[in-house]
């Protein structure tokens, strides 16, 4: 691991980097926050939303509280690279992103529209743990940044097991109950990563952290 003086001045640069790349970017502790408060009570189903997740709402990244975590962790560093790429990703492809993260499960209140049509009733059927390729999508492009955080500070290599656990389990509602795909795509994008084949998301991280 590197000294803790270096993680402190790359967390810096990297948070410099999202400030001026990120219009409004800021980082707020969601148990002051009434948005994330009532986000909260929406999801049900993973109940250490507001006590163990960060999460992104652009351009904003709200973590557990305030102050988080310190200079110097590994994990800190990791995640803010982490949000940072849906940050990017917001940024460039507009509310089409928010969409796609929702999906299919933000069909569900047009089941209302049952009252006028029985056949719209069906729509509430998007409320289960159905699939959800865009949000798998996007924590896909987040935790491949992740996995390499990982390796470059570290050398070693991120517990892919856990990472997958994010796809299968409630705390994502069941976006990609895929696990034997995941992991096989997780280790090709760790090899990757090791050779070097980096994404241009990847590719400044990785100059932000090497920076002398």
């Amino acid at each position: 691991y590197l000294m803790s003086n270096h993680l402190e001045k790359i967390r810096e640069n990297l948070t410099t980097f999202i400030k001026t790349n990120i219009p409004g970017f800021e980082i707020k502790g969601k148990e002051s926050s009434t948005f994330m408060k009532l986000v909260g009570k929406l999801m049900f189903f993973n109940r250490r939303f507001m006590t163990a997740y960060v999460t992104t709402f652009y351009p904003k990244v709200y973590v557990p509280k305030l102050p988080w975590k310190y200079k110097n962790d590994l994990p800190a560093i990791a995640t803010l690279a982490h949000e940072w790429v849906h940050l990017h990703d917001r940024k460039r492809m507009g509310l089409v992103f928010n969409f796609l993260y929702i999906a299919p499960q933000c069909f569900f209140p047009l089941g209302f529209l049952g009252f006028y049509n029985p056949w719209l009733f069906l729509l509430f059927l998007f409320m289960l743990p159905l699939p959800s390729p865009g949000r798998a999508w996007a924590e896909i492009r987040g935790y491949r940044m992740t996995i390499a955080v990982y390796y470059w500070l570290s050398g070693q290599k991120v517990d892919l097991k856990w990472i997958v656990d994010q796809f299968v389990s409630s705390n994502y509602y069941f976006m990609w109950p895929f696990r034997g795909w995941l992991m096989k795509k997780f280790n090709k994008e760790f090899e990757k990563i090791k050779k070097g084949e980096l994404s241009v998301e990847l590719q400044i991280v990785h100059d932000i952290i090497k920076r002398k």
